[in-house]
């Protein structure tokens, strides 16, 4: 039974992002349940596995739990990223809003970030204590990858969603709501088996991140190309010879998916020159500002924002909005107040007037988006557990290139629920190798070339 506890994290990053509701046509609807009530399953295993792998525990010995956590810098500044967000919950305009999320819509509930922290405690003491388990983990993300890249090149062949129904020009999604989430979770899993590829000799990383590169080049995204590019290029610090046959293979994945979408005549060649995307961000970006500046310290909570962010935008500004978002509509006036769905009277290029809502609202930068939920304390707290696998990242070890890849996309993005259990599984991952270096990698089969080490200046060979 305990063997199946070797593999438990490593299934469930293969689950996570594939999870969707048959019974639903809908990219929201029950999806956030799912994904909740699947991390609930996987964190209650993974306490019960813990539990009974020490017989002789008993109940006071809680008592020690405070020094086994201080003896753990990532897992205490995580615990408290999260109890930080259910205590900053209480002092935003809607507490139940903060602490639940929505069911309906995007989540963010500081509760089920508190949840994603427990995966992140349970993974990183696993893996602490059990190097092998790493490897294992690291194979689970890249085959969920692979799964998702494959399910990409079916819906740009057939012409159609595999799960859900959205406009042949949106594809591929698969089991996420945008092409553009897609793309960030595939440049994530496409981070990690190019980095695996470096330190381990064997086929299958190698091949695997060929063909993620290619459905990554179905999605036209340029900020996932961006966070490729980043990783390719600290590869080529590191290992010169070896990076230029990586940049070769995953560059014509790349292209050859860039080729068979336009082959297809399906999916979106317009947003790699699109340039209204970006003017569209600096938008979002200062009505985000300007909600951090309003809350500083507690921050808005989950979903509170999304009803008072128009308010830090001029008309002017709002109308530009609209038009880079929405379309051709001129708006004539905002119709609602501060604290309810946001609503405008707009006028068609036909002339007809109609109310229009815009229900759901993100900064589109992750960095932000953790201000505006939990305030500056709690963005320090983010950028604390970043800064643990910083070293890792720079020298290329797999869980931080994840990590630090998908960070780059998500500059210009934001998490979803969609792939945040992954997200956190891959903190912890990076975190422990940040701590270790490069002294996990003999126990957990990863094995460089003593030279390849010297070349990168690893201070511990």
């Amino acid at each position: 039974m305990f063997a199946l506890y070797g593999w438990w994290w490593s299934i469930y990053v293969i689950l996570y992002p594939l999870v969707f509701v048959p019974s639903e046509r809908g990219f929201w609807g029950s999806n956030y349940a799912y994904h909740i009530g699947l991390t609930v399953l996987f964190v209650v295993g993974a306490a019960l596995f813990e539990w009974f792998s020490y017989p002789k525990l008993r109940l006071s010995d809680i008592r020690y739990l405070p020094r086994l956590v201080l003896k753990h810098t990532p897992v205490l500044v995580a615990l408290l990223f999260g109890v930080w967000g259910v205590l900053a919950a209480f002092f935003t305009p809607s507490p139940i809003t903060a602490l639940m999320g929505s069911l309906a819509r995007n989540g963010d509930g500081a509760l089920a970030a508190f949840l994603f922290v427990l995966v992140f405690v349970f993974v990183y003491l696993q893996v602490k204590t059990r190097p092998v388990v790493l490897e294992r983990i690291l194979l689970g993300i890249v085959l969920s990858g692979l799964i998702l890249s494959f399910g990409a090149v079916a819906e740009v062949a057939l012409g159609r969603g595999l799960i859900y129904r959205p406009n042949p020009a949106d594809l591929p999604i698969v089991s996420f709501p945008q092409r553009g989430h897609l793309a960030g979770y595939l440049a994530a899993t496409l981070g990690v088996s190019i980095a695996v590829s470096f330190w381990k000799r064997a086929w299958f990383y190698p091949v695997a991140s060929f063909f993620i590169a290619c459905a990554l080049g179905l999605t036209f995204n340029r900020a996932a190309f961006l966070a490729v590019l980043v990783l390719v290029a600290l590869g080529f610090r590191l290992y010169p010879k070896r990076a230029v046959l990586m940049a070769l293979s995953v560059g014509l994945g790349i292209l050859g998916g860039m080729g068979f979408t336009e082959l297809r005549g399906v999916g979106g060649d317009k947003d790699l020159a699109s340039r209204t995307s970006l003017q569209s961000r600096f938008l979002f970006w200062k009505a985000a500002i300007g909600g951090i500046l309003e809350r500083p310290m507690f921050g808005w909570g989950g979903g509170n924002f999304d009803y008072y962010w128009p308010f830090f935008l001029t008309p002017e500004e709002q109308a530009l909005f609209f038009k880079y978002e929405v379309g051709e509509l001129k708006v004539i006036e905002i119709l609602s107040q501060p604290g309810t769905i946001p609503v405008w009277l707009v006028e068609t290029p036909s002339g007809e007037r109609r109310p229009h809502s815009i229900p759901l609202w993100k900064s589109h930068n992750q960095l932000m988006e953790v201000a505006l939920q939990r305030g500056l304390v709690g963005l320090l707290l983010y950028l604390a557990l970043m800064a643990f696998s910083l070293r890792a990242f720079i020298n290329l070890l797999p869980g931080a290139a994840g990590v630090w890849g998908y960070h780059v996309f998500l500059m210009l993005w934001f998490i979803p629920f969609f792939s945040e259990g992954v997200l956190w599984v891959l903190f912890a991952l990076s975190c422990v190798e940040g701590e270790r270096a490069w002294g996990f990698i003999p126990q957990a089969g990863l094995v460089p070339r003593s030279r390849d080490l010297a070349a990168a200046g690893n201070p511990y060979v």
